[in-house]
């Protein structure tokens, strides 16, 4: 790595740590002037106001710093790029036989680490500290969990209710299973204390351990079967259950069960497995975020692609220039997204709706890469 390199990097990692630290200021100001009296509530029955504080926005911000990720190192890489044409630095370095290309390589680099940063947030630490995220100041004294969103197996037309439920431990309070007559000679609710998600193992398929089952009927009868395939597993004939537990089998994720917006923050992996869960009935929607997240790096990369040359050959020496061209691109560029988003969900078609911004500004990009080697 040269001076040169150094030299660019940081003073875009300058511009990106405070371009970030801006607009998550900005938040917690305006969000704290809300929440101020339950944040002050919940730190003194916590034993630590600014402890409380901390934790909480540091958890929040983390969505709005995944967000603006894409825009604000563009902003930071056109900000440093237009900073060195200001100062008549770029005109020596040329002049010292340095292609611009070159001059900007340590650009696209940050970039694409930080693109990939962003995905690893994405894949790994969004899905592990969504419970953080979605807490509110009184669950940091006594945390009662979220209230569960009611779900149906669309495979064997069991519904799942109960009261709350806590990610940490995959746990639902108060749960309750409803069997229809589609799968009973009689519809059955089981009710219990508390029901713990539990994957496929030897001695049980996946499902939920209920326990505290107070109904004696369904605690001495045997297992349920239906089209050849267990749906309850009771203790009268199954080893591995204490007497007053029951196991119910299905297939659906705890994840859908958490909240309604539980998927925004859930990995790839857990949505391409949703989307082949044949016992969610997740729609075209799953498909589209889907296609979103796979298309979100290369939209990232793609929007740099397109605002380098724009600066380099059509920005000059104003910065002020440079970054009107720059915010022009970039709502143009959000525009053509958020309405390909919008027809393909109104046409029956979400994944096109993904797809069509990266069949628009990618030729677009490869073109203007091209003009920039040609600088």
């Amino acid at each position: 790595m040269t001076i040169l390199d150094r030299y660019i990097l940081r003073s875009f990692l300058f511009n990106f740590v405070g371009w970030n630290l801006c607009f998550v200021g900005i938040f917690v100001i305006f969000d704290l002037f809300t929440n101020f009296d339950s944040l002050m509530q919940a730190g003194k029955a916590a034993g630590s106001v600014p402890k409380v504080i901390f934790f909480y926005y540091f958890f929040k911000s983390i969505p709005i710093v995944l967000l603006l990720g894409s825009i604000l190192s563009l902003a930071a890489a056109m900000v440093t790029l237009a900073m060195l044409m200001r100062n008549n630095e770029l005109v020596p370095i040329q002049a010292a036989g340095i292609s611009t290309l070159r001059v900007v390589r340590p650009l696209i680099v940050a970039v694409f680490c930080t693109t990939a940063m962003f995905c690893v947030m994405r894949e790994c630490l969004l899905p592990s500290v969504q419970d953080r995220i979605t807490m509110e100041p009184a669950d940091y004294v006594d945390y009662r969990g979220t209230l569960l969103n009611v779900a149906r197996d669309k495979e064997t037309d069991i519904n799942i209710l109960g009261n709350r439920v806590f990610r940490s431990e995959r746990r639902i309070s108060e749960p309750e299973f409803i069997f229809p007559r589609t799968t009973m000679r009689q519809p059955l609710r089981l009710t219990g204390e508390s029901a713990f998600q539990k994957p496929a193992a030897k001695s049980h398929p996946a499902g939920y351990l209920l326990t505290g089952v107070k109904d004696k009927n369904i605690l001495q009868s045997p297992s349920i079967h239906w089209e050849e395939r267990p749906i309850l597993l009771t203790p009268a004939d199954t080893d591995f259950l204490e007497p007053d537990q029951c196991f119910v089998v299905t297939n659906v994720p705890f994840e859908s069960l958490a909240s309604r917006d539980a998927w925004r923050y859930a990995s790839l992996w857990s949505l391409i497995s949703a989307a082949r869960n044949k016992s969610l009935d997740v729609g075209t929607s799953m498909h589209a975020a889907i296609h979103s997240r796979l298309t979100q790096p290369v939209l990232d990369m793609t929007l740099l692609f397109l605002g380098l040359p724009i600066l380099l050959i059509r920005g000059g020496r104003n910065v002020f220039k440079a970054v009107g061209l720059c915010g022009l691109l970039l709502f143009a560029f959000l525009l053509i997204c958020y309405a390909s988003q919008f027809a393909g969900a109104n046409s029956g078609m979400p994944v096109l709706g993904a797809w069509l911004p990266v069949m628009i500004f990618v030729p677009l990009a490869v073109n203007q890469f091209f003009r920039l080697t040609e600088a």
